[in-house]
């Protein structure tokens, strides 16, 4: 004999069944969104389950999934013998959720930069399933309102990414073979991997190395045959790069001392100075021909190679080992132009 339900249970089950259950976009869905919009609507593509299923290396029924899911938020249709996106989501949407794909939408532009790496794809697939949404409305989502210009692209290793990465995550050591940018020669060398800094196209490993007993750092595309050891450390409090560079603001490089720099600035480069940081405690100081910035910094070659992208409206004056580098590669240039 069945148990006679109370109101208040055939309530709460009425509910139940006709609550709609939330549905979440996963990695196959955000691959597949990923893929639409690289294919152009004139391309004569079909994006079938067949397609999806090769540009994804997994198996038919996946991708049947990931697309019954797609469809039944309204993002896609298969239409023609194909998965197209779904253009107008944007009418249904309310002003809040107008508003939060708007300030995804420009997290994303300002990504762009780094467009070429694992942390792109990672931060994409997160705001589509904190948004979904915003895989919706393309126009909002590609408009690219607001972006970075076309930077240096990134040409990283997956493998060594996610290898580091790994240990990253677990604070273990790793042991690898490294080629050293300027040399040629190979190193074996094991590690404790504080950081990754992505930084002008090139990602780096900022590191404890054993060998050298300090702190360096390594292109992750120079090295190979990464293994992950069982070796814990204790990663030090004060881990971040940023604590490495004497206060310079000036990228992934970091010298061995801290030096207190003074360079002149004139033509259009000492109004652009005044709006610009080089470093934490930078100090201006004026004239009517020239802006002089002081500050202190471990970043010597980066400060060396800014001062020359300056032509003749940088002029360093110190410290004086600076101005004599400077002074010679002038003088090698001149020599150069005369030949």
């Amino acid at each position: 004999m069945s148990k006679k339900l109370s109101d208040e249970e055939k309530h709460k089950n009425t509910l139940q069944r006709e609550t709609p259950k939330k549905i979440e976009l996963d990695h196959n869905c955000c691959q597949i969104l990923a893929i639409l919009r690289e294919i152009p609507r004139d391309s004569g593509i079909k994006c079938n389950a067949e397609y999806l299923k090769e540009r994804m290396g997994v198996a038919k029924i996946t991708v049947y999934r990931a697309t019954s899911i797609l469809t039944d938020l309204g993002i896609i249709e298969f239409k023609h013998g194909s998965y197209v996106r779904i253009d107008d989501g944007k009418e249904y949407f309310d002003s809040d959720t107008k508003k939060n794909i708007a300030l995804v939408a420009g997290v994303k532009g300002l990504m762009q930069q780094y467009k070429d790496t694992p942390v792109f794809n990672n931060l994409v697939e997160l705001l589509y399933k904190l948004e979904p949404n915003l895989a919706k409305d393309d126009e909002i989502f590609s408009s690219a309102r607001i972006t970075v210009p076309p930077q240096i692209e990134y040409n990283v290793n997956p493998h060594n990414w996610n290898k580091v990465y790994e240990a990253l995550k677990r604070n273990v050591k790793i042991k690898f073979r490294y080629k050293k940018p300027y040399t040629n020669q190979l190193a074996q060398r094991t590690v404790c991997p504080y950081q990754l800094l992505l930084d002008d196209g090139s990602v780096y490993l900022f590191a404890h190395s054993d060998y050298a007993e300090m702190e360096l750092l390594y292109d992750l595309n120079f090295m190979a045959d990464i293994i992950i050891t069982n070796e814990e450390f204790t990663l030090p409090k004060d881990f971040d790069f940023k604590f490495r560079c004497g206060g310079g603001r000036l990228g992934a490089y970091k010298g061995l001392n801290v030096e207190k720099y003074v360079i002149r600035f004139t033509g259009y480069a000492k109004e652009w100075i005044k709006h610009h940081k080089w470093a934490d405690d930078q100090e201006i100081t004026e004239d009517e021909s020239s802006t002089t910035i002081t500050f202190s910094s471990t970043q010597d070659d980066k400060v060396f190679q800014l001062i020359l992208s300056w032509g003749v409206q940088a002029e360093p004056l110190a410290p004086q080992k600076l101005v004599d580098r400077w002074k010679t590669e002038i003088t090698a240039l001149y020599h150069k132009i005369q030949k």
